[in-house]
């Protein structure tokens, strides 16, 4: 992987899109910047937020020795990411966050271990999603939505937490057969 991998230190091709996602793993928090496809060069960043910790960018990143850029994030749920000198362990969850025009100022310098250990790292600001134009925007929203239905159907004391409160499991069951309708709706004009 060290001769396919390109590593790189200062801010590269501001002007390109950018598809932002965070990805938890058992221990870690993780924002990763793709740089969209069609730029002559391809770069990624990954940064760990929680805890805080490095920043990494790379020209060949891989999920279990594939391209990232061949591999659909929903593909990346329990498999290793790699990214310059970084490797994750499995990746239990992916969340599409937004499209960005520049990346973000976390990640725009290359930042190593020993500073991390001086200076806090910034709070993660949550950012609504800028949608890329039909009909990729679409896409990433359908993708968006089943990432949060995963983390839904995987709290499995979820009935439990709110079995207490007549008004929550309501509002559950409503969002589930809107979600269920949806769907339909989707199935049966062949997406």
């Amino acid at each position: 992987m060290a001769g396919a991998t390109m590593v790189f230190g200062a801010p590269t091709r501001r002007a390109e899109k950018w598809r932002v996602y965070r990805i938890r793993t058992a221990n870690s928090t993780y924002e990763l910047e793709v740089q969209a496809e069609g730029s002559e060069r391809r770069c990624t960043v990954l940064a760990r937020v929680e805890p805080a910790g490095e920043c990494f960018e790379d020209s060949a990143p891989q999920v279990e020795g594939k391209s990232l850029y061949g591999v659909s994030p929903l593909e990346w749920i329990g498999k290793r990411l790699s990214v310059g000198t970084a490797r994750t362990s499995e990746i239990q969850s992916v969340d599409f966050l937004t499209t960005a025009s520049e990346r973000s100022r976390r990640s725009s310098t290359m930042v190593f271990a020993q500073q991390q250990q001086q200076q806090p790292a910034p709070r993660v600001e949550e950012r609504r999603p800028d949608w890329a134009p039909f009909p990729l925007g679409y896409v990433e929203m359908a993708e968006a939505a089943a990432s949060v239905l995963k983390h839904v159907a995987h709290r499995h004391d979820l009935r439990e937490g709110i079995e207490h409160d007549p008004h929550l499991v309501r509002r559950l069951e409503l969002a589930l057969a809107e979600c269920g309708l949806m769907v339909e709706a989707l199935t049966r004009r062949g997406h």
